[in-house]
């Protein structure tokens, strides 16, 4: 009989645990292996991709040629160009019929009605924003997404995009003036539908699409603009500075070939040299 602290005990009969008894060791689990069973998973059912698939990864999409007309496609940068043009002629506008309120002001009350009913600041808010809103509309659209004002692209092909987004604000003025037209024509006639399609929008459209030419244009002077962190005055590269020359600090560690050139091959110490006369008497003094 075997004590069970007795070193002298079989190690076989001890168990994996000790105990007393043998038993097999519990096997590590294997993560990432699909575990088979007797019912189909979902992904097998339905074609998934099993756990550790991947779809390959998509290719990079090529850059938009900046010198053509079109140029699908959004971004920060365009939408900025955008709203940069659109705004400015909307502040254009803004400013000319404010002059002209001003002007009629002196006249006419502002707020007294006159002609058809409408008064001096009803008539400035539809002729600056209301009236021609389908054309900020129209413009902003495509000059945002279809025909951008990218930094990249050469002056004349932006004038030419330019052009293209205020046909696409004239052409929304017209979509714009056929249900107006529809709705006047009722009471005026056929030719308010004629007045509304062609003959309005062509005479608001083509102003707003020269001046959006300008704001354009200043527009893609702006987004080309170098950018940097803002430098103080009298610092190198500001107007009125001399650039400093660059200066190239000596040389502190030479090459090995040059230091074994230059020092001569010396050993670091001398060694003792024997006594010519090792049997002599010694030295007189």
């Amino acid at each position: 009989m075997s004590i069970p602290g007795d070193p002298q005990r079989p190690q076989q009969d001890r168990g994996y645990y000790g105990a007393g008894w043998s038993q097999p060791a519990p096997s590590a689990p294997q993560y990432g292996a699909p575990q088979g069973g007797p019912y189909p998973t979902a992904g097998d059912r339905y074609g998934a991709p099993q756990r550790g698939a991947y779809p390959p990864p998509r290719p990079p999409r090529p850059d938009a040629d900046p010198r053509r007309a079109f140029a699908p496609g959004a971004s920060v940068t365009n939408t900025a160009g955008a709203l940069i043009a659109v705004v400015s002629v909307v502040l254009v506008e803004f400013v000319a019929g404010l002059f002209g309120l001003l002007g009629a002001s002196l006249v006419v009350h502002p707020f007294s009605s006159y002609g058809a009913g409408d008064s001096l600041v009803s008539g400035f808010v539809t002729g600056v924003f209301a009236a021609p809103f389908p054309f900020y509309a129209g413009a902003f659209l495509a000059l945002a997404f279809l025909t951008p004002i990218a930094r990249r692209s050469p002056l004349p092909t932006v004038l030419l995009r330019t052009v293209l987004a205020g046909a696409a604000g004239t052409v929304a003025l017209a979509l714009v003036g056929v249900f107006t037209g529809a709705f006047g024509a009722v009471t005026s006639g056929g030719a308010r539908i004629v007045i509304d399609v062609f003959t309005r929008p062509l005479q608001s459209g083509l102003p707003l699409t020269l001046m959006l030419l300008a704001t354009s244009t200043a527009a893609w002077l702006w987004l080309g603009r170098p950018r940097g962190p803002r430098r103080g005055p009298g610092a190198p590269g500001t107007p009125g500075t001399v650039r400093q020359p660059d200066a190239v600090p000596p040389a502190t560690v030479r090459p090995t070939s040059q230091q074994g050139a230059q020092q001569p091959s010396v050993p670091p110490y001398a060694p003792p040299q024997p006594p010519s006369d090792p049997w002599g008497g010694p030295r007189p003094r």
